[in-house]
C-alpha cells in the first residue's frame, strides 16, 4: 500500500479522473441498450442490444479498474480473506436493519416505499424476461464491481490524503446517495447514504476493494429478491 502524500497537482488530476468516472457511472449509459429489447423484436436486434449492454459495462469497468490500478493506493490483487468476508456480512446486516427502520418511517410519514431509482430499475426489469435476467446480472454482479471501483476505490484512494479517516467515508456515502436517490425524500437519501457510508467504512477498515464488492453484491442480491416478488405480483 502506498501511503505517500498527494501533491496539489496529483490531487487535481485525481479529482478530474474521479469526476469523469462518476459522471459516466451516474448517467447509466450501460442501460440504454435494454430499451431496445422488446418481446416481439427481431432476435438479431435483441442480440445486438445484449452485446452493447455487456460491452458498455465492460468498457466502464475496464476504465474504472485502469484508473484504480494506476492511481490507487491499494492492490486489486489482494487475497480476499475470511475475516474480510465476515466483515462484509456483518455490515450488510447492520445496513439492512437501518434500511428497514428508515423504510418503516418512510411508509408511516410519507406513505412511500420505493425510490425513483428503484422504480426505473423495476420498469426496465418488467419489460420482458430477457431484460429481467440482464438487469439482475448487472445489478448483482456488474454494478457492484463498477460502483465500488469508482465510489470507494478511486474516490477514497486518490482524492483524499492517506491520513484522512472520516471525511472520505462521509463524502463517499453522500455521493452514493446522490447517484441513487434523486429528489428530496429524506428517508431515501438517508437509506442510500447509510449503504454508501458502511461500504466506505468497510473499505477504510480492510483496504481491500473485494470486501466492498462482496458487500455490495450481497446487498443488491437481497434487494433483487424483493424486486422480483414485486414484478411477479403485478
Amino acid at each position: 500500500m502506498d501511503n505517500k502524500r498527494l501533491s496539489g497537482s496529483e490531487r487535481l488530476r485525481n479529482i478530474l479522473v474521479f469526476f469523469g468516472m462518476f459522471c459516466l457511472v451516474a448517467e447509466g449509459f450501460q442501460f440504454i441498450p435494454l430499451v431496445f429489447i422488446k418481446k416481439n423484436s427481431d432476435i438479431v436486434n435483441n442480440i445486438i442490444a445484449i452485446f452493447f449492454y455487456f460491452a458498455m459495462y465492460g468498457i466502464l469497468i475496464w476504465l474504472a479498474l485502469t484508473c484504480y490500478q494506476k492511481y490507487g493506493r491499494h492492490s486489486i490483487k489482494q487475497r480476499f480473506s475470511g475475516y474480510e468476508f465476515k466483515t462484509a456480512v456483518v455490515f450488510v446486516g447492520i445496513s439492512l436493519i437501518i434500511e428497514f427502520i428508515l423504510s418503516f418511517m418512510n411508509i408511516t410519514i410519507y406513505n412511500q416505499n420505493i425510490s425513483n431509482n428503484q422504480k426505473s430499475i423495476d420498469s426496465i426489469m418488467g419489460q420482458n424476461t430477457v431484460t429481467l435476467i440482464l438487469m439482475l446480472f448487472g445489478a448483482i454482479i456488474l454494478s457492484p464491481i463498477l460502483e465500488e471501483l469508482v465510489l470507494r476505490g478511486i474516490l477514497m484512494d486518490t482524492v483524499f490524503q492517506p491520513t484522512a479517516k472520516w471525511l472520505p467515508i462521509i463524502v463517499s456515502g453522500g455521493l452514493f446517495s446522490l447517484g441513487h436517490a434523486p429528489g428530496f425524500n429524506i428517508f431515501f437519501i438517508l437509506t442510500y447514504f447509510e449503504m454508501g457510508f458502511f461500504m466506505a467504512y468497510v473499505y477504510q477498515k480492510t483496504g481491500n476493494i473485494k470486501a466492498n464488492i462482496a458487500m455490495h453484491m450481497m446487498n443488491n442480491f437481497i434487494a433483487s429478491i424483493g424486486t422480483i416478488i414485486t414484478i411477479i405480483q403485478k
